[in-house]
Formats: structure tokens, sequence, C-alpha cells
């Protein structure tokens, strides 16, 4: 895979996960605010904001490799 083709491909799994941590942070303002348990959604918020700063690091390092 070149390495234009692996950039394309970083910024569409950095795309994919920023709206599931948006679902997510949505979905756990909703539990919160009817007074349910959000533990496992912040758990899981916590997990998708780690791939996506890992996928957005990843992204930098290709970016200067190009330019």
């Amino acid at each position: 895979m070149s390495r234009e083709a692996e950039l394309a491909t970083v910024r569409e799994q950095v795309s994919i996960l920023a709206d599931q941590v948006v679902h997510l942070v949505d979905l756990i303002s909703r539990q919160d605010r009817a007074g349910r348990d959000s533990t496992p959604a912040q758990e899981k918020l916590a997990v998708l904001e780690s791939l996506m700063w890992r996928l957005h690091a990843r992204q930098k390092r290709l970016k200067t490799t190009l330019h």
C-alpha cells in the first residue's frame, strides 16, 4: 500500500472513530440525565478515544513522511 493510500485509510478510520466518540458522549449524557449507570459507555469511550488519538498520531507521522 502506498503512503498516500495508507494516509487516506487512516483518515477514514479517525473519522469513523470520531463519529463513534460523539455517539458515546451523547449516550452517556442521556444515561446520566435519566439516572442510569453510564460506566460501561464511559469505559468504551475511553478505549475509542485512545484508539482515535493513536490513529491521529499515525496520521501525523504519515503526513510528515509525505511532505
